[in-house]
């Protein structure tokens, strides 16, 4: 018997777990972007799934820090102010969210999320052979100034709450975890069951031809637009057209350009990041990410080398690259670590589309049939790749998915 056909648009992480679970699921799958696997946001970031990466953005301790993020004098975020009326019930909705209550509520299910997908992953890893990609030294939150964290004690509190392993280290414990780096911080919290990836884009490619191991296929095409035909979808490409029964949107940034026709509005801003990779000095190790709170970039050991991210600049998807967070971090991660000279000739760019509750969107189309939604990861998406496969695979069948995701609803925006 014939399987059934779905579609799954987008060959990022999210969409190339969608893919994988539904073929598993039985279903016929093509997985289709405009470019090969893992070229867009996936590609570049910092690597980095943990299950200690479940606190929401919106955080009460933003709004003591308000004044300072408007006026963009912090490395961590950029307002991209042309944008500004555009963005701003992004941003009402968002500072809603920054009280106690809230947070904590966001944060457990983020967390439910993040546990099963952590474990998912561990088993994908195994599934595509890509086990030599994976370091498991846990991850490290810096802090140069015991104010800092101080600050930062919320965080921690979320942490107890919902299980999550780590230990407070003095300057003596970061150095006996990480010796090369230099002197500059009085604490650390080691997150010791966080697990990095050497290399994004060649994770997601393994997980991409396992996917097609399975009998799947990946397609190099653009989709300028869909359109509901009778019970299917239509695609319509540069010069031809293509149905399907089922399709999953996990475009990521580009999502709203193909649901905007259909009447649902854009609830999504974009977080760019940047990262820039440098070679360490010779014979300078570092064994896991860094996140040096303070100063507000993240150091990640690469195949490659050490890529150095930056935290987020508020704008709209197509806006010439700003990468003034980049230029302004590097300085400090050089006074953090033994730097050598940059491996690639301009900071990449990178687009995460982000919801104001800092939760993705995962579910059916509210008015239309035969589509589901894939998207809004902003930071975890590499994370939360795939759970959010699982939990589509079982909502195309009809079935209940592995964890109650009425949080990451669509019915919640549109």
């Amino acid at each position: 018997m014939k399987k059934p056909a779905v579609t799954v648009l987008g060959a990022g992480i999210v969409g190339i777990c969608c893919a994988i679970e539904l073929q598993r699921s039985g279903y016929q799958v093509d997985l289709i972007d405009r470019r090969e696997p893992a070229s867009e946001t996936s590609y570049g970031n910092a690597g980095i799934f943990s299950l200690g990466s479940i606190a929401p953005l919106a955080s009460p301790a933003l709004l003591s820090r308000l004044p300072g993020l408007a006026a963009n004098r912090y490395t961590d975020f950029r307002l991209h102010y042309p944008h500004f009326l555009q963005l701003l019930p992004w941003m009402l909705a968002f500072l809603k969210r920054c009280n106690r209550n809230t947070y904590f509520k966001d944060g457990e299910l983020i967390n439910r999320l993040t546990v099963a997908s952590v474990k998912a992953h561990q088993d994908l890893i195994k599934q595509s052979g890509a086990e030599h990609l994976a370091l498991h030294n846990g991850g490290l939150r810096l802090y140069r100034q015991e104010k800092t964290f101080e600050k930062d004690a919320l965080e921690r509190e979320l942490f107890r709450r919902y299980q999550v392993e780590y230990e407070v280290l003095d300057g003596e414990g970061i150095r006996k975890l990480e010796p090369d780096l230099n002197n500059r911080f009085v604490k650390g919290v080691w997150v010791n069951q966080t697990i990095s990836i050497k290399d994004p884009q060649a994770l997601c490619q393994h997980y991409a031809r396992y996917f097609e191991s399975l009998g799947g296929q990946i397609k190099q095409l653009e989709v300028k637009g869909i359109q509901q035909v009778g019970d299917c979808w239509q695609l319509q490409y540069e010069s031809s057209k293509l149905q399907t029964p089922k399709l999953v949107l996990c475009l990521g940034a580009w999502t709203p350009m193909l649901l905007k026709p259909l009447g649902y509005r854009n609830v999504i801003a974009i977080e760019r990041g940047y990262h820039s990779m440098l070679a360490p000095q010779p014979g300078k190790v570092l064994n896991r990410p860094i996140f040096d709170v303070d100063c507000n970039y993240v150091m990640a050991p690469m195949s490659a080398g050490l890529r150095v991210s930056t935290g987020s600049n508020l704008t709209y998807r197509e806006t010439k690259p700003t990468p003034k967070q980049i230029d302004q971090v590097l300085p400090h991660a050089r006074e953090a670590f033994p730097l050598g000279e940059a491996l690639i000739d301009e900071p990449w760019m990178g687009r995460r589309p982000s919801t104001p509750d800092s939760k993705p969107i995962i579910g059916p189309a509210p008015r239309h049939q035969n589509l589901w939604l894939a998207y809004a990861h902003a930071h975890m998406g590499l994370g939360m790749g795939p759970i959010t496969g699982q939990i589509i695979a079982s909502q195309v069948a009809g079935k209940a998915p592995p964890l109650d995701v009425a949080g990451c609803s669509p019915n919640r925006f549109f």
